[in-house]
Protein backbone atom coordinates (compact mmCIF):
# COMPACT_ATOMS: atom_id res chain seq x y z
CA UNK A 1 0.00 0.00 0.00
CA UNK A 2 1.29 3.45 -0.80
CA UNK A 3 2.04 5.89 1.96
CA UNK A 4 -0.43 8.42 0.56
CA UNK A 5 -3.27 5.88 0.48
CA UNK A 6 -2.51 4.74 4.04
CA UNK A 7 -2.60 8.31 5.32
CA UNK A 8 -5.87 9.07 3.50
CA UNK A 9 -7.52 5.91 4.87
CA UNK A 10 -6.29 6.69 8.39
CA UNK A 11 -7.59 10.25 8.18
CA UNK A 12 -10.93 9.02 6.87
CA UNK A 13 -11.26 6.53 9.74
CA UNK A 14 -10.42 9.16 12.35
CA UNK A 15 -12.93 11.64 10.91
CA UNK A 16 -15.63 8.95 10.90
CA UNK A 17 -14.68 8.08 14.47
CA UNK A 18 -15.17 11.67 15.60
CA UNK A 19 -18.56 11.78 13.89
CA UNK A 20 -19.81 8.47 15.30
CA UNK A 21 -18.72 8.97 18.91
CA UNK A 22 -20.09 12.51 19.31
CA UNK A 23 -23.50 14.06 18.87
CA UNK A 24 -25.38 13.65 16.45
CA UNK A 25 -23.63 10.51 15.17
CA UNK A 26 -23.96 8.81 18.55
CA UNK A 27 -27.74 9.32 18.84
CA UNK A 28 -28.82 6.03 17.17
CA UNK A 29 -26.43 4.08 19.39
CA UNK A 30 -27.03 5.86 22.71
CA UNK A 31 -28.79 3.12 24.62
CA UNK A 32 -28.03 0.86 27.54
CA UNK A 33 -29.23 -2.51 26.27
CA UNK A 34 -27.81 -4.85 25.04
CA UNK A 35 -24.88 -5.25 27.37
CA UNK A 36 -21.66 -6.17 25.60
CA UNK A 37 -19.08 -7.79 27.87
CA UNK A 38 -20.90 -6.16 30.77
CA UNK A 39 -20.72 -2.68 29.26
CA UNK A 40 -23.71 -0.61 28.16
CA UNK A 41 -24.03 -0.57 24.38
CA UNK A 42 -23.14 3.12 24.06
CA UNK A 43 -19.92 2.63 26.04
CA UNK A 44 -18.99 -0.48 24.04
CA UNK A 45 -19.67 1.50 20.84
CA UNK A 46 -17.13 4.17 21.78
CA UNK A 47 -14.64 1.58 23.07
CA UNK A 48 -14.90 -0.29 19.75
CA UNK A 49 -14.08 2.84 17.76
CA UNK A 50 -11.11 3.61 20.02
CA UNK A 51 -9.84 0.02 19.74
CA UNK A 52 -10.26 0.25 15.97
CA UNK A 53 -8.22 3.46 15.97
CA UNK A 54 -5.43 1.58 17.74
CA UNK A 55 -5.28 -1.01 14.96
CA UNK A 56 -5.50 1.63 12.22
CA UNK A 57 -2.65 3.66 13.73
CA UNK A 58 -0.47 0.57 14.20
CA UNK A 59 -1.06 -0.34 10.54
CA UNK A 60 -0.16 3.22 9.49
CA UNK A 61 3.03 3.03 11.55
CA UNK A 62 4.02 -0.20 9.81
CA UNK A 63 3.42 1.31 6.37
CA UNK A 64 5.39 4.43 7.27
CA UNK A 65 8.28 2.42 8.74
CA UNK A 66 8.44 0.36 5.53
CA UNK A 67 8.69 3.58 3.51
CA UNK A 68 11.30 5.04 5.88
CA UNK A 69 13.51 1.99 5.34
CA UNK A 70 13.29 2.49 1.56
CA UNK A 71 14.71 6.03 1.79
Amino acid sequence: MSLRAARILTGTYLVLMVIFVTWPGMVPFARIRPLILGLPFSFAWVAGWVLGALFVLVALDRVESRHREDD
